[in-house]
């Protein structure tokens, strides 16, 4: 069987007007761009036409699945149920709108090279954000540093990657499925003594169409008490090695 250097996981959940953009983009940049052996998971959900869309963008790709019978609502149920089935050496997830550039699997790539335990993108959020979205953020990232202790000023930016052997050891563990994943996954790793090396996401763009505007502070409010459990989950060695 060949190796698969590099899994890409995109969750998708009602995203039949931008997914097969995305998906059209990324064949366009993998056939221009050596990854390697890349395979590509659309984790495809929802009520409108996002299955259809990703199940017609089969033929752009050598290596593709489309994963449709996830039980459990959210983005990181979708993460956690596409992990164990990606093959790849290093497996990515990443946003179905493309807002952080294709470009930066470049520099991925150089971190991956070098053998590098979890690779994450990360925001300025400062210029990415405005209004409330960027008071939210700033907040809840001081928060996440105060209290998990990670050196991190963006945990929840959609584009992280993890070695194998470590993104089985991480989604083993992960509890939350929702809006807080992010922060749990990163305080698992961070507590396994894993490394983790940061890319600048210099021109993160907010794709229009987005949920997360319109559900800034109940969004903002989950995500609190997601931390306030990671918290927890940490003192009682819930995410301890069995």
């Amino acid at each position: 069987m060949r190796r698969v250097d590099l899994s890409i996981i995109i969750p998708a959940k009602n995203e039949g007007k931008r997914l097969g953009k995305t998906l059209d983009e990324l064949s366009a940049y993998l056939k221009k761009t050596n990854l390697g052996t890349v395979e590509v998971l659309v984790v495809a959900a929802g009520k409108d036409n996002t299955v259809e869309v990703a199940d017609s963008k089969r033929p752009l790709f050598d290596a593709y699945k489309v994963l449709k019978d996830i039980q459990k609502p959210g983005k990181g149920a979708a993460v956690k149920y596409a992990m164990p089935k990606a093959s790849g050496q290093y497996r990515l997830f990443m946003d179905a709108d493309l807002a952080t550039p294709l470009h930066h699997l470049e520099t991925l790539q150089e971190y991956i090279n070098s053998g590098s335990d979890v690779i994450i993108g990360v925001r300025n959020l400062s210029s990415s954000h405005t209004g409330l979205r960027k008071f939210i953020s700033n907040f809840g990232n001081f928060l996440v540093r105060l209290l998990l202790g990670l050196k991190i000023h963006d945990t929840q930016c959609g584009f992280k990657a993890f070695r194998a052997d470590v993104a089985k050891d991480v989604f083993d563990k992960q509890r939350i499925l929702g809006w807080g994943f992010d922060m749990e996954v990163l305080a698992i790793a961070h507590s396994r003594g894993n490394t983790i090396e940061t890319i600048s996401i210099h021109d993160w763009r907010d794709v229009a169409g987005g949920t997360f505007n319109n559900v800034a502070v109940t969004g903002a409010i989950s995500t609190f008490k997601d931390l306030l459990k990671i918290k927890w989950n940490l003192i009682s060695g819930k995410y301890k090695r069995s």
